[in-house]
């Protein structure tokens, strides 16, 4: 789906072309502006509020979603509260969310990285036995192992579906 909408930029109506960008856990759009910028814009899904890939809640973040909601799509949100967790990985400091629940017998955790986007959802087999799913080949092809570690020894330890 392509729609062309109209935002005020500095002061002066501005078009911009939105194309859907499918995805479960979100409202996506990759939106182009008039003098060519381009960038992915999403709904938070603990807020509902539009964040611009990687700079956050900005203003144009915020327009966007606003011209997006007077077309009603899908204008329900239905906030996910995400435990948030920080840890050291290579000596670098990682952060990344997630939701936990049952999917019949297994534990599922959707994981989110810091900027707020859904990345892959996690479920655990057995003891110590994972596996990802629902990803893109692109997150697929991009998965830090060593992360992939940290994080499913952190995940059990706030997972008490018992």
């Amino acid at each position: 789906m392509n729609e062309i909408l109209h935002i005020s930029l500095d002061g002066q109506e501005a078009a911009i072309l939105i194309t859907e960008i499918q995805s479960r856990h979100h409202q996506m759009y990759k939106v182009t502006l008039e003098n060519g910028y381009s960038n992915i814009f999403f709904t938070d899904v603990e807020t509902g509020q539009w964040v611009e890939e990687d700079l956050g809640f900005t203003n144009l973040a915020r327009q966007i979603g606003n011209q997006v909601k007077r077309l009603n799509f899908r204008p329900i949100h239905v906030p996910k509260l995400l435990n948030w967790h920080k840890l050291i990985v290579n000596d670098k400091p990682v952060s990344f969310g997630f939701f936990c629940f049952l999917h019949g017998n297994l534990k599922m955790f959707e994981i989110y990285n810091v900027n707020k986007k859904y990345m892959y959802t996690l479920a655990e087999l057995q003891q110590d036995e994972w596996e990802v799913l629902n990803h893109s080949e692109v997150v697929l092809n991009n998965i830090d192992p060593s992360l992939i570690q940290h994080i499913t020894k952190v995940l059990p330890l706030f997972a008490d579906f018992e």
